[in-house]
């Protein structure tokens, strides 16, 4: 029983997906298109409302890469509770193999 729970303690923390923090593709292509939308928003013309639209566009992406990363993060926040309660698990077995023991 115990080797079990050992077991699927190392699976999970195999399956550990990446922290949001961990992403720094996203992180930067997050900044690159806030630094796009500075630019478009200096510019001194609408360009037939076209400007306008790229930004619109530009909003819409940094609200998926938010979406994204928040889905990373809560993922993660679900393994860990998982661990939380595998290493829960693990500790009650060991008290019940010492007690056994004695």
């Amino acid at each position: 029983m115990r080797s079990i729970v050992i077991l699927a303690f190392g699976v999970l923390a195999l399956a550990t997906p990446l922290r949001a923090e961990d992403n720094p593709e996203m992180h930067a292509a997050q900044d690159a298109l806030r630094s796009a939308k500075s630019q478009l928003q200096a510019a001194p013309h609408d360009y037939s409302g076209h400007r306008r639209q790229a930004i619109e566009h530009i909003d819409r992406a940094l609200a998926d890469i938010r979406e994204g990363l928040a889905v990373v993060e809560a993922k993660e926040k679900k393994v860990e509770h998982k661990e939380q309660k595998l290493e829960h698990k693990e500790q009650k077995l060991e008290k019940k193999d010492q007690r056994l023991k004695q």
